[in-house]
This record gives C-alpha cells, structure tokens and sequence, in this order.
C-alpha cells in the first residue's frame, strides 16, 4: 500500500506560493500585477484598499487568484479573498472560502481549504504558511475525489517546515467514507522522499491456519529502505520480519546490500521435522544478509549470510520467496578486475547444521584471458588457484578435507585458412597438487586440441511493417571441435578425495581442460563435438534486434577411462521472437547412448495487447515424468481481470499445482486480490491456500 507519496509533493508545490511573491511596485524586469472584476474596481477609503466584485481576478506572472471579492491593500502587498476562491500557481491549485496572503513573503491564512497536486486532493478547516512552516488542521487526504468506497486518511494536524522540507503529520487515522478503520503512527519525512508505504494481507494456509498480516516500507535515506512485516497465525503466534535494504551510487561504481531477520514463537502442535530428521523447536527465525559494493571499475567486495535455526522456517513463513531461497550460501570475496586478468580472494563456509556444503577456507585465484604474446597470433590463457576444502555432512562433522594447488595453462593460434573458414589449434596443461592428511598426491594432465570453424551470411531486403522487418542478415556458423586429454604423471592417484567435483550439468558442458572448474573427478577421455548455428537479425532503430536463435551440439565421439558415457550428448537451443507479442524459447540435452533425456524444456508466450496473455510450457528433466504448465490472463474490462494457473504431470495427467485469482478495482484507489491454489505432491508443500490482499493508493 503507497500512501502519502503525493502528499509530500502537495506541500512540495503549495511551498512555491512564496516564490511567486508579488512586488510592491512593478517594473520592466518584474511582472505586473493586475486587479480586475466583472463590474467594477474602485479604492474604498476607509480600508484603503482597492475592493474587486465581483467575480474578482488577481494575478502577477504564473500567481492567479480569484473570487467572488477581492480586497488588495498595495502598501502592505496583501490580498484578501472571500467567496468562491481560487488560488493558483503552476501545477497547484487551492480552493477556499476566505483567503488571507501577503504577496510579498508568500505567509497566508485561508479557511474552509481544498486542495490538491494530481492525483491527492485534501480537505482542511484551516491552513496557515507562517515563517516558512505551513501548518493544516482538521484534515482529510484522498485521491481524486471522495467516494463511499474510497479510503482516505485523516489527519489532526499538519506541518511542513520549509526551511528543512520536512513534514510531520499527527493523529493519522485511515478512514473508508466516514467510517474509520485503524489508527496509524504519526507520519514524517522529507521532500523528495516516500516514506510511506503500507500494505495488508489476510487467508489461510493448510500447515499455519488462518492468518492476518500487516507489511509497511520507510524511506530512511536517499539510500535506504526499512521494511517491516507481522502477521498473526491462528495456529502458529506472530511472526516478525525487518529488513533493511540500501544502494549508494559512486562516482565508478556503487554500493548495495540488504539485512533481514525473521522469527516466531512456534505455537504449533505439529511444527514436524527439519532435513537431519530432527524435531524443530518453538522457537524459530532467521537472519539473511548481503552485500555487493563496486568501489571502482576494478575493485569488488561481495558477500552472504543466510544463517537458519531451523531448514524449515524460511519455507513455512516466506513461502512466496522460498523458491528462490532453497539453497543457503555463506561467503565473502574481495576481486580486482583488470583489462584481460582478475584475481580474487574467497572463503565460503556451512552456515548452518542443517545442510551438507563443501567449504573453501580460502580460495585464492587468478585468471588471465587469451592474451597475444609473444607474438600477435599466439594467444595464452593462464588459471591458477590455491584453496583448501572440507567436506561437511548435514550435522556440520567433517568427513573429509584437502588443500590444492591448481594450475592451468593454453596456448592457442587461430589460422584463417579461407574467407570465413578459421582452423585454431590447442595446447593445454594442468597441474594439480593436493596436501592431504596423510601422504600428499598430485597429477599432471595434458591436452591436445582442434578447432574447425565455418561463418557465412547473407543479407535479403526484406519489409513487413506487421512484423516489425526492415530487412534480413542470416548469419550460420559451423564448428567441428576435437580435445584428446591424457594423465602425464600422478603421485599417489587413489588418495585424491573427490571433494571439488563436478554436479550433472543441464546446459552445455564444457570441453576444454582448462573450463573444467571443480575438478577433482577428472578423467582422461577423448572428445569431438560438432556444432550448427543459425541466426536471424534485422534493423531496429540504430542497432539490431534478433528474430531467430537456433543452435545443435552433439558429441560424435567420447571416449573415457571409466567408461561412463554420460557425457556424450545431444544439446540444443532456441530462441524465436519475430513480434514483440510472440515469444518461443527452448533447451533439450539427451544422453545418447542411455536414450535419455537430462533436459527437455520449451515455453510460448503469446500477448493479446492489454486483454489476454497465454505462456505454455513443457518441462522433463532428469528423465523425471512429463510437466505441462498453462499460464493465463484476461482483463474483462478496467476493472476486473482474471489470472490462472495449472501444471500436469506423468502420462496419466496429474494436477501438482493449480492456482486462480481474481483482480478487481472497486474504486480509483482500491485494488483487492481473491486467490485460491492448491499444491499436492510434495514433501512440504501438500496444501491449499485462500488469501484477500488489498493494495491502497496505488496510482
């Protein structure tokens, strides 16, 4: 819920009357003031001013104020207004039943106020600017215009000191029509700021019960954010959660980062068990904090703690952020990026007694890009890393540790042999030095590579206004690539512990030696892999937008001392975007001599401008069943639009995950969410939820 953004830019502009002060006597270098009436303008002795009647105008530059009687005395540069009175100046407008305004300081008092600075409007008994602080009493902000549905704020008191652009509001009560719902602490803040910000939330959950909740967002600084969250559980307690978010813009770089915590007082019956299998306790939270900071174009410092008491407590009370949450890092680097090397500086270590990790305590690295030297078309890539690792289970016992040296050189020289034809040749080796426990060990490894590359294009005038085509480049390359890798000479081979090893990869593996970062599980093996690229690209504005992406590796040939074939696969991707309303993307990988599918994934998006929008998706990974995924959405008209969601699964079509929800605006300032899902098939998740959310001022 935003709230009082505008406000602070209402007072921001009402500060600019002063600006606009009319002088006592005009000049050729100052605008002219002018008094003016439908009948008649004349001096009253006895006041001695001149009176204005009726439909009375007063103006001076970008100042323009009328009512239905004016009374301007000029020896104190004062106006008085009374009956139907505008006020304006620039984008603000004051509407009163008096006015009182000395043009000279910008200082007035008007009563029975309406005001506003699109889109807030407010109502007040009084509103006073003396000595640059304008005060207000009695008053009543909304949007645009009241309504019996239309939620506004009031406020026993207003000021804002100019001086300090600061503005503080006391006895702030929310209010829908007449009828108030909740009081809400006194409001402050500063011009150019929006420190307000509050949001609501209620439903219920299978696992927690029914819940109500409130979140609020405090602009501390230019450059810092503080959250707030609390929501009430009917079977659970309270759960609180600040945070604190900031970024810094620097002259070459920045700095950003976040710190949030989260806990409760679980007062569920059946909290369950954590991944060890242990019970978890009552209480229960959660501390996150990261930071990323540029110093420079080539320092950077980063790091992350995301400590947990329980592996569950995260999943249970942030389950709308979990999924992007499922897996805890704790690290810190310091890097130094140059043109064509980096170095870098990283320990990462087991926050937490829940999870299994391989800690680096620390790993020094450096790495220097294919560089020419000595010669022009000689180009050497160096890699050196000096680390130690353990190796620690979900209980956080140490099963196994190393230290290792790693270093890895290549030199390569690209022939053109022909107009697009590039052949480029390999040389690389590798050094791997473990002190262990015990007696220490280490390898050498050499490679011997070929690479065979083809590019060609051709440029076809081609125009199509409805899709968005002025003129066509397909561009296609091919690549035929062959690495031979041998042992040159190992110490000790069967003592090496396989802790820095390899995961299975969804996308592309790698072929060279030296892109084969976690290492211990190497093998000598022989590789050729071919490759077929075609793209499409046409003119848009200044640069290039790409309609087509399609490329297809497969690997002809592996073979490898242990025999496991594994690695030899078919992969390849698709990327299709000939209109900005169609979108088709896709990857698949298959193991070729099991038959079987480590990815398989393809998504379509289609959009109906503002009215409906469709996103397909078919998913299989790791040989796992079949997933089908429909999202979908209409608008039915301004106020209202529907949103759903439904994913199958396995050959006889299951229904894991369904959800649908219902946007509806009631009113200009209003818009309430209805949402139903439910989620079946999972260790955790086995639930259905219903929630109400309501989002207040959002313009």
């Amino acid at each position: 819920m935003r709230t009082l953004a505008c406000l602070i830019l209402f007072f921001a502009q009402l500060a600019h009357l002063h600006a606009q002060a009319i002088p006592q006597e005009s000049s050729s270098s100052q605008p002219k003031t002018i008094l003016e009436a439908e009948e008649e303008v004349f001096y009253d002795e006895k006041t001695q001013r001149l009176v204005a009647l009726p439909n009375a105008r007063l103006s001076s530059g970008k100042l323009l104020l009328s009512a239905d009687r004016i009374e301007y005395d000029r020896n104190r540069t004062q106006a008085f207004a009374k009956g139907r009175v505008i006020l304006t100046n620039g984008t603000f407008r004051l509407l009163a039943q008096t006015l009182e305004i000395n043009l000279q300081n910008g200082d007035f008092e008007a009563r029975g106020v309406k005001a506003g600075y699109y889109p807030l409007a407010m109502e007040s008994s009084v509103m006073k600017r003396e000595n640059g602080i304008i005060t207000s009493s009695d008053a009543t902000v909304f949007l645009h215009q009241r309504h019996p549905l239309e939620p506004s704020l009031g406020l026993g008191s207003l000021s804002f000191d100019q001086n300090e652009s600061r503005l503080t509001g006391k006895a702030v009560s929310l209010k829908v029509g007449n009828r108030k719902i909740a009081g809400l602490p006194s409001l402050s803040g500063n011009i150019g700021r929006n420190p307000f910000r509050y949001g609501l939330h209620a439903g219920h959950r299978d696992r927690l019960g029914w819940y109500l909740g409130m979140e609020g967002n405090h602009r501390v600084s230019d450059s810092m954010d503080a959250q707030g969250k609390i929501t009430a559980y009917e079977e659970r307690g309270v759960f609180l959660a600040p945070k604190l978010s900031w970024r810094e813009e620097l002259d070459e770089g920045f700095r950003r980062g976040s710190l949030e915590a989260g806990w409760i007082d679980d007062q569920g019956n059946q909290r369950g068990l954590d991944l060890t299998g242990s019970a978890i306790e009552e209480s229960r939270g959660y501390l996150h904090a990261s930071s990323l900071n540029r110093f420079n174009r080539r320092w950077r410092l980063a790091g992350r703690i995301e400590w947990q008491e329980d592996s569950e407590v995260f999943r249970d009370f942030q389950r709308d952020r979990f999924n992007d949450h499922q897996w805890n890092d704790h690290f810190g680097e310091l890097a130094y990026e140059a043109d064509n090397w980096t170095a870098s500086l990283m320990t990462r270590w087991q926050g937490n007694d829940h999870e299994a990790m391989i800690e680096q305590i620390p790993s020094l690295r450096f790495d220097l890009a294919p560089t020419p030297w000595p010669k022009p078309d000689l180009y050497n890539t160096l890699s050196l890393e000096l680390a130690g690792f353990r190796e620690k289970d979900d209980a956080g016992s140490l099963l196994r540790r190393s230290r290792k040296l790693d270093l890895g050189y290549q030199v390569q020289r690209p022939i053109r042999l022909a107009n697009g034809l590039t052949y480029t040749p390999f040389l690389s080796y590798r050094l791997q030095d473990y002190s262990l426990d015990g007696p220490d060990a280490q390898r050498t490894w050499g490679e011997w590579g070929n690479d065979l590359n083809y590019v060609t294009h051709g440029d076809y005038d081609l125009q199509n206004e409805t899709w968005g085509i002025n003129g066509l480049r397909h561009v296609m390359d091919f690549s035929l690539s062959h690495r031979k890798l041998n042992r040159l000479d190992s110490e000790n081979l069967s003592l090496i512990p396989a802790i820095d090893r390899s995961i299975i990869d969804l996308n592309l593996g790698p072929v060279d030696l030296l892109d084969s970062i976690e290492a211990d599980d190497l093998e000598p093996q022989e590789v050729v892999r071919v490759g077929w690229g075609n793209h499409l690209l046409t003119r848009d504005g200044q640069g290039t937008r790409s309609l087509l992406s399609l490329q297809i590796f497969q690997d002809l040939w592996l073979e490898n001392e242990s025999g496991d074939d594994l690695a030899r696969n078919f992969h390849s991707g698709l990327q299709l975007n000939p209109a900005n309303w169609l979108g088709i993307r896709g990857e698949a990988k298959i193991d070729l001599d099991r038959g079987e599918t480590t990815r398989n994934s393809i998504t379509a998006v289609l959009r109906d401008g503002r009215i409906n929008q469709l996103e397909l998706s078919y998913f299989n990974y790791l040989s796992l069943s079949d997933q089908w995924q429909f999202l979908a959405s209409h608008r039915i008209n301004e106020r209202k639009a529907v949103h759903g969601a439904l994913r199958l699964q396995g050959d006889r079509p299951k229904m894991p995950y369904w959800r649908v929800s219902l946007e509806f605006r009631p009113s200009t300032s209003w818009i309430w969410f209805f949402h139903l899902s439910e989620r079946t098939g999972t260790s955790k998740e086995n639930e259905w939820e219903g929630s109400v959310s309501a989002r207040l001022f959002s313009f």
